[in-house]
């Protein structure tokens, strides 16, 4: 949830900040997919960490380290350009270790009939929280101004390690676990014809998603000039619809595989349903010009990779039961890197193009 919130901020609060320092839309796109530099360095390591040294001290970091870059985001704003692309690099840094490290946690705590409802439900809180932000943010800058955001659900991030660092005492010790883990097998991991498809769904799905996710507010505002706060209102529905989806989609994976339907074949079947719905509403979009029409159209591209989620997210485990963790950073690691450059090409085509059909 936390995680999101400080991931949205930016998506809403930069309209205002383009207004101010004036960018152009390649510099505002810039700094959005400035975010997935330190993202993708963290999938990439966060899964071999969590590994290590366990998902509670890795997510307890990672927390820490995100919710001290969001409060220093005003502060880096206006001491400079570059200055809040690194801040936001360091966002990355932090917000890329959280979703490996809560696999972890789900892996090492959850029995093997609850991982894809324990998978989906981590999933939908995630859009819980970019529901939560597009809510509240356009009304809090409007009364308060945009650096007020970042304050307030900083701290908040800081306020949750407090929390959680007291409350994980009394959690499982994982050290014997880690330490009679075999060594982890990176040829396989990268290579085998088995997790090449999982590459393949994660660039798809998390390029469309976090393009739209980071140029939402943007799209409402330019195409259908509405205000700031209609835009982030306009923004909810797609969330609502993942949120749900994933949900939904988690909790029948684990019934039906329970009532004794094959893994295999139910995570083809979401994804495969998923996906293809997730296809028909990003063709749909190019030919809506009625913002009604637009918010349902974009609901049914999130509400389609909801479904998806549990159809190839849990496959990691099931592969790699003892480095699930590992493969997740690196394939999601893999669809940061095209989402940094569909979020940052997004911007150059606007500026070419005046359009976002391209």
């Amino acid at each position: 949830f936390l995680c999101y919130v400080d991931r949205v901020l930016i998506s809403i609060a930069g309209i205002e900040i383009q207004r101010e320092f004036g960018w152009s839309d390649s510099e505002k796109g810039l700094v959005f997919s400035s975010f997935f530099i330190g993202y993708l360095i963290m999938q990439l390591l966060g899964g071999i960490l969590a590994n290590k040294f366990g998902g509670d001290r890795v997510l307890l970091a990672a927390v820490l380290v995100w919710s001290l870059a969001t409060l220093f985001t005003p502060a880096a704003t206006y001491i400079g350009f570059f200055v809040l692309i690194a801040a936001r690099v360091v966002l990355g840094l932090g917000e890329g270790l959280a979703t490996p490290s809560g696999f972890n946690l789900i892996r090492q705590r959850m029995q093997s009939n609850e991982v894809s409802f324990s998978i989906a439900l981590m999933n939908s809180a995630s859009a819980v929280g970019t529901i939560f932000a597009l809510l509240t943010v356009g009304l809090m800058i409007s009364l308060w101004g945009w650096p007020s955001v970042f304050y307030l659900f900083g701290t908040a991030g800081i306020v949750w390690c407090i929390l959680w660092f007291m409350s994980e005492t009394d959690c499982p010790d994982q050290s014997i676990e880690i330490s009679n883990r075999p060594p982890i097998p990176y040829r396989a991991i990268m290579f085998h014809p088995a997790v090449l498809p999982l590459y393949f769904v994660s660039i798809t799905a998390s390029s469309i998603s976090f393009m739209l996710a980071s140029w939402l507010p943007s799209y409402y505002v330019d195409t259908y000039e509405v205000d700031l706060v209609q835009a982030g209102t306009y923004s909810i529905a797609p969330w609502v619809a993942i949120a749900v989806t994933t949900a939904t989609s988690g909790y029948l994976a684990d019934r039906w595989i329970a009532h004794g339907h094959n893994r295999l074949k139910v995570r083809k079947t979401l994804l495969t349903f998923g996906l293809s719905f997730a296809a028909i509403g990003c063709l749909a979009i190019t030919v809506v010009s009625d913002v009604r029409i637009a918010i349902v159209t974009i609901g049914l591209i999130f509400g389609g990779l909801g479904f998806a989620i549990p159809g190839y997210v849990p496959v990691a485990n099931e592969l790699f039961p003892d480095h699930g963790e590992v493969l997740f950073g690196f394939f999601a690691a893999s669809g940061s890197f095209f989402s940094a450059i569909a979020v940052a090409v997004t911007g150059i085509l606007l500026d070419v193009t005046g359009s976002y059909t391209s």
